[in-house]
């Protein structure tokens, strides 16, 4: 049974028809990737894959492996793994899916979060 309660009163989250919910973050929140060196700001998250800000001068390939580590306001950090699935150079983002991503519990807690600070 469906409820189709997710996206409906929560205004960070999108579901796009996707199998997962999607967390937009509002800049002040944004989760940090740590790619080897770099530090990249998260734009969005879902238990399937990361979308990122990429750092000045940073290139990736559709289809690449990337490992970094996922670090919360919280302080809550994650080992992430996967492969490039897209990158829109001109607008300096990519999208990460997920080999090794984030627990689907950290995720309803992300959402809570967002939901307390910046919902309706």
């Amino acid at each position: 049974m469906e409820s189709g309660c997710g996206a409906a009163y929560a205004p960070r989250v999108e579901s796009d028809q996707r199998d997962f919910y999607r967390i937009e973050y509002p800049q002040t929140a944004r989760p940090r990737l740590t790619v080897g060196p770099v530090v990249l700001e998260v734009l969005n998250l879902s238990e399937s894959g990361v979308r990122f800000l990429l750092a000045e001068g940073m290139e990736l390939i559709p289809g690449a492996p990337v490992e970094g580590e996922l670090r919360f306001q919280d302080g809550q950090k994650f080992a992430v793994a996967g492969r490039v699935h897209s990158v829109q150079a001109q607008a300096r983002v990519a999208a990460l899916q997920f080999t090794t991503g984030v627990p689907a519990a950290k995720i309803l807690q992300e959402q809570q979060i967002l939901r307390q600070r910046y919902g309706r």
